[in-house]
């Protein structure tokens, strides 16, 4: 039989039972549209953070108290934070572990080889107010000379915080935008606890993962009077080193981290500091990402092995219907293979338009997650891996029925009642 005769057989077949094909082909949308929206949603995730990633320089060291994640008093988990670092997840102005990274150390860090800028950090919560509101927000005092080349994105308007500033602030977009809902703040008043600070500048949005858009920055000597941390031995929030120009970023890192475990006592398997810069994190992030991936992808194969049980029943019900048919193309000439065939077509078929329509679904689904800023990625090496995925789905499920079919003698199949 030729092709063209076996795609018309099939489809004749799939029309006759449009009901139970469109139900069949139901199943495969279903599951070929999440596997599609779980790992689009997947890789836009991945692909946010490593935005997010690349905004952090990859000359920046972020140096934070505590283990391997970070934790802190307030049970916090340390991720991307507050201007090229990572989130500082413990109480304000307090030690995170029993060998706190203080100003001294800081100071001892900054001299070492490979180390352009140094920002100590401290930071803690306070009351702002903006004309009539308050609003209780993380106030980071960082090293003007520094934050220029460590807070990891542009300038909106103004400027930076120089080396001449004590009363001055620069705001986070979201504080501006969204807490007070005035873009137009610059060189106006805020009060920090009772303390008034002009606005300077305000930053341009980081993106999805806090990062700078909710912090309010004021000079570190001023942070530091106002959560009364003055002395050398007080505890810094966060590091964020700059690595000079031409130095590796990883050497200076480990540098970092040698130096730490002489200032601390302690030894590479009892560190209590975490040392981070983009290229780590990123490997960290596509790990983790990669995993989620997989499970999601694991929770949609479900109910795509649904759809394929009901293509394997549609077809074994095809066959049974269509006994008689059989008989009368084997009498005419019809071999075994071209009854394979032809089942095995229609039920590739079926896996191609499942396919196909959920495809479409998942576009469909992505443009109203996207109204939710819901971060999902359909590339076009998906579409056609879902699609040809389909396709093999119907084969695989029909290929036990098409056997069976050609295996029916003709006299047996005309006979069938």
């Amino acid at each position: 039989m030729k092709l063209k005769d076996i795609l018309s057989l099939a489809l004749n077949s799939i029309t006759h039972r449009s009901l139970r094909s469109w139900l069949t082909i139901l199943g495969i949308v279903i599951g070929m549209a999440s596997i599609v929206i779980l790992i689009g949603i997947s890789t836009g995730i991945s692909q946010s953070i490593s935005s997010r990633l690349n905004t952090l320089g990859s000359n920046i060291i972020t140096v934070s108290p505590g283990g391997q994640r970070a934790f802190g008093g307030g049970g916090g988990f340390a991720t991307v934070g507050a201007g090229g670092g990572f989130a500082r997840g413990g109480a304000p102005g307090q030690a995170q572990t029993s060998n706190e990274i203080t100003f001294q150390q800081a100071d001892d860090l900054s001299r070492l080889p490979g180390v352009s800028e140094l920002d100590a950090r401290v930071q803690e919560r306070e009351t702002v107010k903006y004309n009539n509101q308050n609003a209780s927000l993380t106030i980071v005092g960082t090293e003007p000379a520094a934050f220029p080349a460590s807070v990891g994105v542009g300038v909106l308007s103004g400027r930076y915080l120089s080396s001449s500033d004590m009363d001055s602030a620069v705001l986070g977009f979201n504080v501006a935008n969204a807490t007070f809902n005035d873009l137009n703040m610059l060189n106006k008043d805020i009060q920090i606890g009772g303390t008034t600070f002009r606005v300077v500048g305000i930053l341009q949005q980081s993106g999805g993962l806090g990062g700078t858009d909710s912090d309010v920055y004021i000079p570190q000597i001023v942070a530091r009077n106002m959560f009364n941390l003055t002395s050398d031995t007080s505890p810094v929030s966060e590091l964020v080193i700059v690595a000079s120009s031409g130095s590796y970023t990883d050497a200076v890192a480990t540098e970092v981290t040698n130096a730490l475990i002489s200032l601390h006592h302690v030894t590479s398997t009892t560190e209590d500091f975490t040392v981070m810069t983009a290229a780590t994190l990123q490997a960290t992030v596509s790990s983790v990402t990669g995993t989620l991936t997989l499970l999601l992808a694991g929770i949609a194969s479900i109910s795509l092995l649904v759809g394929a049980i009901g293509v394997a029943n549609t077809m074994f019900m095809s066959v049974l219907e269509q006994t008689r048919d059989i008989g009368v193309l084997k009498s005419l000439g019809a071999k075994n293979h071209d009854v394979t065939n032809l089942f095995l077509c229609e039920a590739a078929i079926i896996g191609f338009v499942g396919g196909l329509l959920g495809v479409v679904l998942s576009f469909i689904t992505a443009a109203v997650l996207g109204v939710f800023n819901v971060p999902i990625v359909i590339s076009l090496e998906l579409v056609v891996g879902t699609l040809a995925f389909s396709i093999v789905i119907g084969i695989v499920s029909g290929v036990f029925p098409a056997r069976g079919a050609e295996s029916i003698p003709p006299v047996e199949a005309l006979r069938y009642e």
